[in-house]
């Protein structure tokens, strides 16, 4: 029996129709989520966005478990104010990071906990975009280098807006690779701009994955894991059932075919609430 689910949010239950399932959810999504805990299942957002972002679908549905944030950065479980877990970047290994990618004037934001930070000749029309995504307005400053000495950094994020712009930030990042995790990721409110997320050498989804579910005691053999790009198979790759939402990536949908007939399906969008039939097509399972 599926005893968990594992779920990315950007794309799988928050899309880019505003007032209905942006920056929140279709309320019919919420409702389910709110069924499936109820059942004692955990819900498990696991998402690289800032954590902020996601504490409001965390409580409408009443999610009182352990949750992922910033690309595994940071393990959260808010309904019981507890910081499970986080990750911090080496101050100087941040400091190099930023350093490299403002050197080329790429938009970047540079997480702590609580607050993201941006530069303030950096802020424009984009900046409005991202606020309403991440639900919490940045703190301005004059350096983000100079910022970095003040904080704990648990995650970096820089965009590209073309590939040209995406094949030199990995030149930037290549460097580091023995000390970062990088993946792309985007928020289809802000395509066709996609965007880094970089945390330290050994987090990602399906790590904090694993240390959630050790911390549940639940097995990836009883658990479902929900995503919409090839990313997201970073963690889903754990998990015995997987559900895919939408048509965006036929590469994960290939893999996800490994995982055995019955145990993997194929949603329509996050605009036509796919999640919703995931949910009822694993239902008995």
């Amino acid at each position: 029996m599926i005893q968990a689910v594992i779920m990315d949010v950007d794309g799988v239950i928050v899309g880019k129709k505003s007032g209905i399932n942006f920056p929140l959810p279709n309320v019919l999504v919420i409702k389910a989520l709110r069924r499936l805990n109820e059942k004692g299942i955990p819900v498990i957002l696991c998402t690289a966005k800032f954590n902020h972002a996601v504490k409001e679908i965390i409580i409408q549905a009443e999610l009182r478990n352990p949750h992922i944030t910033d690309g595994g950065a940071l393990i959260i479980d808010p309904l019981n104010e507890k910081i499970v877990k986080k990750h911090v970047f080496p101050k100087d290994l941040a400091r190099t990071i930023v350093e490299q990618v403002l050197s080329q004037n790429f938009y970047t934001e540079v997480y702590g906990v609580n607050d993201y930070y941006l530069q303030k000749d950096h802020i424009g029309k984009f900046t409005e975009k991202r606020i309403k995504i991440l639900q919490k307005e940045h703190t301005a400053v004059d350096s983000l280098l100079d910022k970095i000495d003040e904080i704990e950094v648990i995650k970096i994020i820089n965009f590209a807006h073309t590939s040209e712009d995406r094949l030199q930030i990995n030149k930037l990042l290549d460097q580091f690779s023995e000390k970062i995790h990088v993946i792309w990721s985007h928020h289809p409110a802000t395509l066709p701009a996609e965007n880094t997320v970089i945390t330290i050498k050994g987090v990602s989804k399906k790590d904090a994955a694993l240390e959630v579910l050790d911390y549940l005691k639940i097995s990836p053999s009883e658990t479902l894991g929900v995503g919409d790009t090839i990313a997201d198979w970073n963690f889903m790759s754990l998990c015995k059932y997987v559900g895919v939402v939408g048509d965006a990536s036929q590469e994960l949908k290939d893999l996800s075919r490994t995982k055995g007939e019955g145990n993997y399906y194929f949603s329509p969008s996050v605009d036509e609430d796919g999640f919703l039939e995931i949910v009822d097509y694993f239902k008995d399972k």
